[in-house]
């Protein structure tokens, strides 16, 4: 199994995420990505730091609710990293149009009020570089620019920071990873979720790469162009990979 460690920590000194006695809340859907961050998290703990303090968190939407075998394995991988775990109602009103926006939009707003409230130091997510580069094309395809998501990001005048540990980490190695640690996640299925933009770029990402092998990696370095001009401090590069 390939540790995922070093370039955790690779990423981590290169933008200081994670600093000594931070109280880190992390955000967990149920899936892969989010679940191996939390471990990674935990072994960063043991093994680097023990002086950060860890708190999970699961954003439960009614219409969108994973089962509850996702939540029981939840919370048995969670107790044993030692995580203690919270449960947050998100609030959709049932008569209102959801969509992936209105779900994200609710669980961004739930972390932040809790994370203020608590008085977290960050919250964790678990965007990964495909997410990264699926971003960027995103944003290229519907808005005419490469700008993607960061490692680290500041909002509410510096109130709440967001950290992403796994962002220079592929799926695939994600994938790996959680295989050989005995993470598993049941696939949750969701009604908008094969209806939205970014499952269209996905498809597009896929056909056009099945012609091209180098396109993931010429469009990952140009969205990395483009956010070291955007943010000189905050890109990454071929060199965090």
């Amino acid at each position: 199994m390939p540790s995922l460690i070093p370039q955790f920590i690779k990423l981590n000194s290169k933008f200081n995420l994670i600093k000594p006695n931070d109280k880190i809340l992390i955000a967990v859907s149920g899936g892969i990505d989010s679940l191996t961050m939390a471990k990674l998290l935990h072994e960063y703990r043991l093994s680097i730091d023990d002086s950060i303090s860890l708190h999970a968190v699961h954003i439960d939407i009614s219409q969108v609710s994973i089962s509850q075998k996702q939540r029981n394995n939840l919370e048995k991988l969670l107790a044993k990293w030692h995580i203690p775990f919270t449960i947050i109602r998100g609030k959709i009103p049932e008569n209102r149009k959801s969509n992936c926006y209105t779900c994200a939009k609710e669980r961004r707003k739930q972390l932040c009020i809790y994370s203020d409230k608590n008085n977290f130091s960050s919250i964790a997510v678990g965007h990964n570089l495909n997410d990264y580069i699926e971003t960027g094309f995103m944003n290229l395809i519907y808005h005419g620019h490469l700008e993607s998501i960061q490692a680290e990001e500041l909002m509410f005048n510096g109130v709440i920071t967001i950290i992403r540990p796994l962002l220079t980490i592929s799926k695939k190695h994600i994938l790996s990873y959680a295989k050989g640690s005995g993470i598993s996640a049941e696939k949750h299925y969701c009604p908008y979720g094969l209806k939205n933009k970014r499952e269209t770029v996905r498809a597009l990402l896929r056909e056009i790469s099945s012609k091209n092998r180098s396109f993931l990696k010429n469009l990952k370095n140009a969205i990395d162009s483009w956010d070291k001009s955007s943010h000189p401090s905050g890109g990454l590069s071929s060199k965090d990979l």
